[in-house]
């Protein structure tokens, strides 16, 4: 009888810290999830009004006597969004990595990647989008939570 209680005991205690693990890996997951997804759409935001400033600057340059000066800044600033797009792609393969989600190549909404149609518009998902990475070891996700924030 003694012997019986104890192992139900171990059991019991094995049961709860598996599922203590089970939810912290969770929370872990969901907080790096929630961190990406406030990034991605920071960039986004940063490169509209970058679209913005260009779509201004290429109106006045047409407009102005000074057109090299012009030039000149606007490749700069085509430099700066193609930088922030860079970033913003690797931000999208981090997101697709950590939280198992792809993008509706139809409405760019992000969807679990165990959808075949998109939650959001409908459409079937299409055979170009990214498949999500499912085979990462401990260090490998350890090393994209410690990416550097730019």
């Amino acid at each position: 009888m003694f012997e019986t209680v104890k192992n139900l005991f171990l059991y019991g205690k094995d049961f709860c810290e598996d599922t203590v693990e089970n939810i912290r890996e969770t929370v872990v997951t969901a907080v790096d999830c929630a961190k990406l997804h406030y990034r991605i759409v920071s960039k986004r935001n940063e490169l509209n009004a970058l679209y913005a400033l260009l779509g201004k600057d290429l109106l006045s340059g047409a407009e102005s006597e000074n057109a090299g000066a012009r030039e000149a800044e606007i490749n700069k600033l085509c430099e700066r969004i193609t930088k922030k797009e860079e970033i913003l792609n690797g931000l999208l393969d981090q997101y697709r990595i950590v939280c198992g989600k792809v993008i509706c190549a139809d409405c760019g909404r992000f969807m679990s990647d165990k959808y075949v149609f998109c939650p959001y518009c409908g459409n079937r998902k299409r055979g170009d989008v990214a498949e999500p990475v499912s085979d990462l070891d401990e260090s490998e996700l350890e090393d994209i939570r410690e990416i550097e924030y730019m």
